[in-house]
């Protein structure tokens, strides 16, 4: 395959040309944040790559866009009110002097408006989710 490349940008898009066999194929590429991207190399257990690819696949997400996700998550996650639904990050919120956790930037909405069952139920689904963040939840 002899591959001549020329880019042509028309806002975010990136237009590519490949030459094969006196054939021309166009290769569309989106690249919102062109220039703004790291290439990033990690060690994965192999099984869990293969299942992680195939997942995404079914669910037409690239890896990539998973990878950064997670680390997007990771540094400033996103939390909802379990009240009023309000997507916030714990960057804009306030603790509450009485049982510190957040408030709820939009109703105020904190542990203390919530049963001790509830409260529960809430404490062991973070630990799930701290777990996954920090890699504690045990693979099958």
């Amino acid at each position: 395959m002899v591959r001549e490349e020329f880019e042509w940008y028309e806002g975010s898009l990136r237009i590519s040309r490949i030459w094969k066999n006196l054939s021309i194929f166009a290769l569309i590429h989106i690249d919102m944040n062109r220039g703004s991207k790291e290439r990033l190399t990690v060690t994965v257990d192999k099984s869990i790559l293969e299942e992680a690819k195939k997942k995404a696949r079914d669910k037409g997400i690239p890896v990539s866009r998973l990878v950064e996700n997670f680390f997007s998550f990771f540094v400033n996650p996103r939390i909802y009110c379990f009240k009023c639904g309000r997507q916030f990050t714990a960057q804009e919120s306030k603790l509450c002097p009485k049982c510190e956790w957040m408030l709820c930037p939009e109703c105020d909405a904190c542990r203390c408006e919530l049963s001790e069952e509830t409260v529960k139920a809430v404490y062991h689904m973070r630990r799930v989710y701290e777990d996954l963040l920090v890699g504690r939840v045990k693979q099958v």
